[in-house]
């Protein structure tokens, strides 16, 4: 349904391997963001491979600075 090799090969780059479950799960999450983005302004991006680049690969990014293996707290404030 979706090219996801783009999404993976971002993801190598970060050392982060997802499974198909939680791949098809971002697809999922892309699908609901679509839909409700059409009553309710969530993002003004919703072309999917910007969604894959500047939503998902950018937020999974934290890893390169935060060790996500212990105990914390985070807040996703937006800006």
């Amino acid at each position: 349904m979706y090219n996801t090799l783009q999404f993976e090969k971002d993801l190598t780059a970060l050392n982060i391997t997802l499974n198909d479950k939680q791949i098809m799960q971002f697809m999922q999450y892309y699908e609901l963001l679509v839909e409700w983005n059409s009553f309710m302004n969530l993002t003004g991006i919703t072309e999917y491979e910007e969604v894959v680049i500047k939503h998902f690969v950018d937020s999974l990014s934290l890893v390169k600075t935060v060790d996500l293996k212990q105990e914390l707290s985070l807040i996703d404030i937006g800006t």
